[in-house]
């Protein structure tokens, strides 16, 4: 008897690449501007650190590959930032900008209808300086009409990948918000040794 393999939808990661990119467990930590202290979460990749802010108030729960976003006593949303390797490195050329629309819409859940490409836009933001890339779709599911958007920035061997996701009432406000968010992305020099920075490691922001 055959066992059927789950299908693998193309934004995450598959399961059997051997990759080591960025590690999304969540550090937390603050930093300190006119005396005022914002909070930040801290990732890493080798030997270097990530920092980012998230928008206010809402809550996060990450692991290796990947770390989830929730605003607060809004339903059925979320932010997402994910990875995939990159075989060799990309520009956002109109081939691969074609290829990555199909590739959102492929991403939508398997009963979804009537989706379709609202808005593709280049370098909508910078994150860290590089270059970046978002196609935003709608599509129903059921009772509800949806809009997800998914940002694309590539480094030399990872693809990275921003995606929110919410109703379409929902969707304009939130969706700037985390957009905005991305922009406080970046890649720290590594730290002299014996430097330290007070930090807590958790999977889940604590309640």
């Amino acid at each position: 008897m055959k066992t059927k393999l789950p299908v693998l939808f193309l934004l995450g990661l598959p399961l059997w690449c051997a990759f080591a990119g960025i590690d999304f467990t969540p550090t937390a930590g603050e930093r300190t501007f006119a005396g005022i202290k914002f909070p930040e979460l801290y990732f890493h990749e080798k030997d270097r650190r990530i920092s980012y802010e998230q928008p206010r108030g809402w809550r996060y729960s990450g692991d290796s590959s990947q770390i989830r976003f929730t605003p607060p006593d809004v339903p059925q949303a979320f932010g997402e930032i994910g990875q995939t390797p990159l075989p060799a490195p990309q520009n956002f050329d109109e081939a691969t900008i074609k290829r990555l629309q199909d590739r959102v819409l492929a991403s939508l859940p398997p009963d979804s209808q009537d989706a379709a490409i609202v808005s593709a836009e280049k370098n909508p933001i910078a994150i860290d300086g590089h270059e970046t890339f978002e196609a935003t779709v709608t599509y129903q599911l059921y009772s509800e009409r949806y809009h997800q958007s998914v940002l694309f920035m590539n480094l030399p061997d990872t693809q990275l990948t921003f995606r929110f996701v919410a109703r379409k009432r929902d969707f304009e406000k939130l969706h700037r918000a985390f957009r905005e968010s991305l922009g406080s992305l970046q890649w720290l020099k590594p730290a002299p040794d014996g430097d330290q920075i007070a930090t807590s490691t958790a999977a889940a922001q604590p309640d």
